[in-house]
């Protein structure tokens, strides 16, 4: 077996601080096979958000930097930034995403049956839950669930 290298972004804002509450019990799960055995083919590096957009260098970097997977755990806002950066990675190279839900609202995570408990999200990472998505793209900006502008910015909250 290969040796699993994981990315996991974490902005540290996102859900008044959700994500930084969970942390812990997000690193347990990641370190263990589904069996509850340790998974000591596995390295995760944490990287905190430090602004807006940093997620996205973060992701694009992925690759060059040895990682096969990238985690985010915040809320949509920093799940579609990973996912710009990701994009700019050739189909071939580009490392497996996973989403841990830890922002204030969650519609994707809540969309797609994605535990809101980050743990459990974890958890179902580790055990392999895969999806296929859509992406779409505008002006550039790519986007997953829902491209808004205007008034409708605002109807999720």
């Amino acid at each position: 077996m290969t040796a699993q290298h994981i990315l996991l972004i974490l902005n540290p804002v996102s859900g008044k601080m959700k994500s930084r509450s969970g942390l812990f019990d997000i690193l347990d799960e990641l370190y263990h096979l589904p069996d509850g055995t340790p998974a000591s083919d596995r390295r995760v590096t944490v990287c905190t958000t430090l602004y807006r957009g940093h997620a996205t260098e973060l992701a694009s970097a992925a690759v060059a930097e040895g990682y096969d997977r990238v985690l985010c755990c915040g809320g949509d806002g920093t799940l579609n930034e990973v996912l710009n950066g990701l994009m700019h990675i050739p189909p071939e190279n580009r490392p497996t995403l996973g989403y841990i839900p830890a922002g204030s609202t969650n519609d994707f995570a809540a969309s797609l049956k994605i535990p809101s408990d980050p743990a459990k999200a974890a958890e179902a990472i580790v055990r392999g839950e895969t999806r296929q998505l859509d992406i779409g793209c505008f002006d550039e900006r790519i986007f997953v669930y829902v491209a808004s502008f205007g008034a409708f910015t605002k109807v999720s909250y």
